[in-house]
């Protein structure tokens, strides 16, 4: 029933957007834009190891409204054994009440079953505020309340009301040089999700970055013979549009 009333906020949140897109000429429009990442490491001779990682990030700004796809992808082989495989994508709407306020609605499903779970689904709504925006630096804080649904790869299954805490920083170094860094809790009754993304980004020529990203994920609760923490270090090459 909670994931039932919280998708369909999110779906208000996306009609009332597609309604603002069919105003009147005159308003102001947006149109989709983005990033697309890859990483590919291959080893062969005394070992035998694969990784591919792959990410596409879009967004649209229209009036008061932001919209935002990810899709993320990682799979990595070691002398013929698949040692990761994990997919997900969230899909994220946010209303901004003012220059600094603004409401928030996401939709996040993952696939990771070297992380215990077949399949986990996650919605949240909330509000968030930027406390710092300059030239150089913004930060935003988020708090939330949503609910998460896991099948994990024992065959239970967990439905859990959760809130959500986080953190987003980005500093522009330079003009071809940025750090960012996001880390967000998601505290239910039968786990906490902590995620910390520290990424470096450094423009190459036009539209092509190379990006190190360090991402720390961690479960307070995991079936028996699964690790709490994922620690995965990425280089990858970038195209921004």
């Amino acid at each position: 029933m909670k994931r039932v009333f919280l998708m369909y906020v999110l779906f208000l949140f996306a009609t009332a957007e597609l309604q603002a897109a069919n105003a009147p000429a005159g308003k102001e429009t947006g149109s989709w834009g983005g990033e697309a990442e890859l990483g590919y490491v291959q080893t062969s001779g005394n070992t035998d190891t694969t990784s591919i990682n792959a990410r596409i990030d879009l967004l649209k700004r229209h009036g008061p409204w932001k919209h935002e796809v990810e899709i993320t992808a990682l799979r990595s082989s070691d002398q013929g054994m698949t040692t990761a495989d994990s997919v997900s994508a969230r899909y994220r709407a946010q209303y901004g009440l003012t220059e600094i306020d603004y409401l928030f609605g996401s939709l996040r499903v993952e696939d990771n079953r070297f992380a215990g779970f077949d399949r986990r689904l996650t919605e949240v709504l909330g509000y968030g505020r930027t406390v710092i925006h300059t030239e150089a630096h913004t930060l935003s804080l988020e708090a939330g309340v949503g609910a998460r649904q896991t099948d994990n790869v024992d065959g239970t299954q967990n439905d859990e009301t959760i809130i959500r805490l986080a953190l987003d920083y980005a500093w522009q170094i330079t003009e071809t040089s940025s750090f960012k860094e996001n880390i967000f809790v998601e505290q239910g009754s039968d786990n906490r999700l902590t995620e910390s993304v520290t990424e470096l980004k450094l423009r190459i020529n036009g539209n092509l970055s190379m990006k190190t990203t360090l991402t720390i994920k961690d479960n307070s609760h995991v079936p028996v013979g699964t690790e709490n923490t994922d620690v995965t270090t990425a280089v990858t090459l970038v195209y921004d549009f």
